[in-house]
């Protein structure tokens, strides 16, 4: 099975596992060096019918450009790809049942680096540590390297957040620069 269609198979098997949800897929292309996880769905990224909306999806775009990354060469996804009921951050539950179909879509994008955007993101990855212990150092998980950093939701209610967050990016520019087998 190729792995467009291996992607396609998952986003099959989520939809039919959240009957009645308005799921949204991870955007970008198999193969993208960079696989961005984020939380959930949110209000901003359902109207657009994308994993990150509005003010977050921007700063995002900001710091994947200030970095020298092409946004088209990224992968977003969400751990969660439904908007929770009254916007409630979903339980350990939740995530368990939505992991599963984050790494293999993780898996199938086969990327070199994969970037958790807060907490959720991080505990969809398998690691249930918090952000603030681990934030911008990088972790050999599977056949990738991952990095941990805050949400864009929460840099833009925490000056301080910002800072960090942009300097975790700084270090993606240059992870980013390493052939594949330096990252590791």
């Amino acid at each position: 099975m190729t792995d467009t269609k291996t992607l396609t198979s998952v986003n099959k098997a989520l939809k039919e596992k959240f009957k009645g949800r308005k799921i949204v897929f991870g955007k970008g292309s198999v193969g993208a060096k960079v696989v961005v996880v984020s939380e959930m769905l949110g209000a901003h990224g359902e109207k657009a019918g994308a994993p990150l909306g509005g003010p977050h999806a921007k700063l995002l775009n900001k710091l994947l450009r200030d970095a020298g990354i092409d946004r088209r060469k990224v992968y977003v996804t969400n751990v969660v790809k439904y908007r929770p009921e009254e916007d409630k951050l979903p339980t350990p539950k939740e995530i368990k049942s939505h992991a599963t179909f984050l790494k293999e879509e993780i898996r199938t994008v086969n990327p070199e680096i994969v970037v958790t955007l807060g907490n959720l993101a991080l505990n969809g990855v398998g690691l249930r540590i918090p952000v603030e212990n681990v934030h911008g150092r990088t972790f050999p998980l599977g056949g990738y390297r991952l990095l941990p950093t805050f949400h864009p939701e929460r840099a833009l209610r925490d000056p301080d957040a910002k800072v960090l967050l942009e300097a975790d990016f700084a270090k993606l520019k240059e992870l980013f620069k390493l052939p594949k087998q330096e990252a590791n």
